[in-house]
């Protein structure tokens, strides 16, 4: 039996979506010959040993690897620290190989095959999606430390769920050799058998559901500052504006309120509102299907973009309502299988001239624009009149995931690739 390292429940993943579902609904399914073993909780004297060995060698790889930058022992060390000593100690290097995502979070103890959404997630810590503005890419040290782990035979392979993320790395980083190593797989959303049966029964309930249901949700690991970064401020200010018109209209968040808005009016008329459900407490995986069953309009009007989100709530068949950022386009088409708001992308999103990298700027999201508000409450209101327009979307949106995006797909390019790179 083959031993495949999962550490994502190693401190180091804490802030990273550690055991995020999009993930984990691959690592959950068997594959012949192959075991999923967790890391370590406690480290060993052994452990720990081999990741201070595997620290020093990696230093000097990636001072090797600086391009036309001068060698800068401080952001070296950084670098390696920022790894997290702690969680390298409990990396068994005995596994075969070890299946990381996000970022190349590893010294160099093992082989390793790494998924990614993100180009920019990929030089995690030291650059943070949505807090990017001006930055040029191949001036930082990190550009370089980590397209020198991916190069390296460590790295045996790299796939993501986005075309345009496989794009972005062929272009930004600019390396025959990591391009070889990278392949795009479509994610696809899981169900069991039996939820599968309820997606259908409650897909056909909505054709005479009197009332109207609005669900927004917070990202899986619920922060609150993501409840602005996925659009719930808008959607609430839009709300408000329209709720008088339909009385039979409710609005359901998955999420708590961020720390911004405590002590405000919002907070209070959330708070207070009768047709407002506020669900602050994490939900199981069950309770979050029923949410999903019983809503009619998914909103996700985001800064960045939310696969298993938005392909949960599209095989669920809800009318879903996301922006323009970029990844989005790969999943929906604008107004067959979702509304899509304008004016996100060209806000929040420039090109970095030096390497064509798409940096991010989340601070318009916390600055809410009258133009954009009243799009948004236009694209609520003309769904909220229209159950047939609601149908119709909805219906677009579950046949365009069940053709492109199937969990089959996903969990076969899954195996494709950890198969590959157990082979070398």
């Amino acid at each position: 039996m083959t031993r495949v390292l999962l550490p994502f429940d190693l401190p180091i993943y804490d802030r990273i979506n550690s055991n995020h579902p999009l993930l984990v609904s691959l690592t959950d399914q068997s594959y012949p010959g192959i075991e999923f073993v967790r890391a370590s909780a406690m480290g060993r004297p052994a452990y720990a040993a081999e990741a201070q060995r595997a620290a020093a060698a990696l230093g000097e790889r990636l001072a090797a690897g600086l391009g036309d930058i001068p060698r800068n022992e401080d952001a070296l060390r950084q670098f390696i620290a920022s790894r997290d000593p702690d969680s390298q100690a409990r990396i068994d290097p005995a596994a075969e190989l070890a299946f990381f995502h996000t970022a190349p979070m590893l010294l160099g103890q093992l082989p390793y095959l790494l998924h990614t959404e993100s180009l920019t997630t990929l030089f995690h810590p030291m650059l943070v999606e949505g807090d990017c503005t001006g930055i040029e890419l191949r001036q930082q040290y990190v550009y370089w430390f980590v397209r020198a782990m991916l190069e390296a035979p460590a790295c045996r392979g790299i796939f993501t769920n986005l075309k345009s993320t496989q794009d972005q790395i062929d272009r930004v980083l600019a390396s025959e050799v990591i391009s070889r190593k990278t392949r795009h797989v479509p994610a696809g959303p899981h169900f069991t058998p039996n939820e599968e049966v309820r997606v259908a029964a409650a897909v056909e309930r909505r054709r005479d559901k009197p009332d109207i249901d609005i669900l927004f949700t917070n990202s899986w690991h619920q922060r609150t500052q993501s409840f602005v970064l996925r659009g719930g401020l808008d959607l609430l200010l839009a709300f408000f504006e329209i709720e008088p018109q339909f009385p039979t209209l409710r609005l359901t968040l998955r999420s708590g309120l961020p720390d911004i808005l405590e002590g405000t009016d919002i907070a209070r008329r959330v708070r207070g509102h009768p047709k407002i459900r506020l669900l602050p407490d994490r939900l199981s995986d069950d309770e979050m299907l029923e949410l999903l069953l019983r809503a009619d309009i998914f909103f996700l009007d985001a800064a960045s973009l939310h696969s298993i989100s938005i392909l949960r709530a599209m095989y669920c068949g809800l009318a879903c309502v996301v922006s323009d950022v970029p990844g989005y386009e790969e999943y929906v088409t604008p107004d067959e299988t979702a509304i899509v708001v304008p004016g996100r992308r060209g806000a929040i999103y420039s090109e970095d001239p030096g390497s064509g990298w798409l940096r991010g700027d989340f601070r318009p999201m916390f600055r809410p624009e009258g133009g954009r508000l009243a799009r948004v409450a236009t694209v609520l209101q003309t769904l909220c009149a229209s159950r047939e327009a609601r149908l119709a979307l909805g219906a677009g949106a579950r046949r365009h995931v069940i053709a492109h995006n199937s969990f089959a797909g996903w969990k076969r390019g899954f195996e494709a690739a950890l198969r590959d790179a157990l082979a070398g």
